[in-house]
């Protein structure tokens, strides 16, 4: 990935002087450099990750048939909407990988270039351009099946770890004083909300600069995929794969911010809960209290540190994308 990453950036600094080209370079840069950021990122925080992953496990197993209903209809949404995503992004690879042939094989007068611009240097003789093609794809893909997995993840965690929090909810708001057990139930119900905590502080050390990596290149990505789009209406077939594109890599932000979102709101409402619950006249009274209190601060996601991984934070880097883009549609009318 740091080679492709490389070879790209070489690329389009020789490529100043075409503007479309450069563009398209500065895409395909991008998105090498989020696959790469999520593979460092990851690799750096193999125990937080499996920590992450080895809670999520014994959530589904361990968990009781409510909690398990719970789980199952906070996650199956992000579920759908990760193969959905999945689904997209392939689709638009593969129409990335094939549209070289295409023109090769139905337009005349066409160079031979690779798909995803990962080998900076074009060998036209065969059998040496079909090779190098093949690799340039091979590369292609891997790097993106390595964000769509990776950005499917990052979702599912998130969402789960919303998912403690609205099953520690659901034992708040069942809680009886008269219950003889009441203070086991207690401690239980103050046990797993530390474990929530925990486990989103965790997603949060994962994630913070993966999101901020994410958020600052969305905002290139959707400003460069939208200047493609209104440079290229005349070509059915370039419009048609970099509004792909464009919607794969919003739909992308908005996995990110949908679900920081749900995990503020829920970790939020716990304090709702706990107030819900039948405390008047019980003897755990100051606990509840204290996990109140506790519950003022959600737990969150945040983009470098920097804000909350939230759908305003979404909106913004829409508008921003969207305000360079203006500016740089103006500045290529007024040349």
């Amino acid at each position: 990935l740091l080679s492709m990453s490389i070879a790209m950036t070489i690329h389009a600094s020789y490529k100043m002087d075409d503007v479309d080209e450069m563009t398209e370079l500065i895409l395909s840069c991008c998105v090498c450099y989020l696959s790469l950021i999520r593979v460092v990122v990851f690799s750096i925080h193999q125990k937080e990750m499996l920590y992450v992953i080895e809670t999520m496990r014994n959530d589904w197993i361990g968990s009781s048939y409510e909690e398990r209903a719970i789980l199952r209809n906070k996650c199956l949404f992000a579920y759908r909407l990760a193969k959905c995503f999945i689904t997209m992004v392939m689709g638009i690879a593969t129409l990335f990988a094939l549209e070289p042939i295409f023109k090769m094989n139905f337009l005349s007068d066409v160079e031979r270039t690779f798909p995803f611009h990962y080998i900076y240097f074009n060998q036209t003789a065969s059998p040496i351009f079909e090779c190098l093609y093949f690799l340039d794809t091979i590369a292609g893909l891997s790097t993106v099946c390595t964000i769509s997995s990776a950005t499917s993840f990052n979702l599912v965690a998130v969402i789960h770890g919303s998912a403690k929090f609205a099953i520690l909810q659901r034992r708040l708001e069942t809680v009886n004083r008269n219950d003889p057990d009441i203070d086991r139930v207690i401690v239980n119900c103050i046990r797993r909300h530390q474990d929530a905590i925990a486990f989103a502080d965790a997603l949060e050390s994962v994630l913070n600069l993966l999101a901020l990596g994410q958020f600052v290149l969305s905002i290139g990505l959707v400003c460069f995929a939208g200047f493609q789009i209104t440079s290229m209406l005349q070509n059915k077939v370039q419009c048609l794969k970099y509004s792909g594109f464009l919607c794969a890599t919003i739909l992308e932000l908005f996995m990110f911010s949908s679900s920081g979102n749900e995990l503020i709101i829920e970790s939020d409402a716990v304090s709702e809960s706990a107030y819900r619950s039948d405390w008047i006249g019980g003897t755990f009274s100051r606990s509840l209290h204290i996990m109140m209190i506790r519950s003022r601060i959600p737990s969150r996601v945040t983009v470098g540190k920097f804000c909350d991984v939230s759908l305003r934070s979404f909106t913004q880097v829409l508008s921003t994308s969207f305000s360079y883009l203006m500016v740089l549609l103006t500045a290529m009318s007024e040349e």
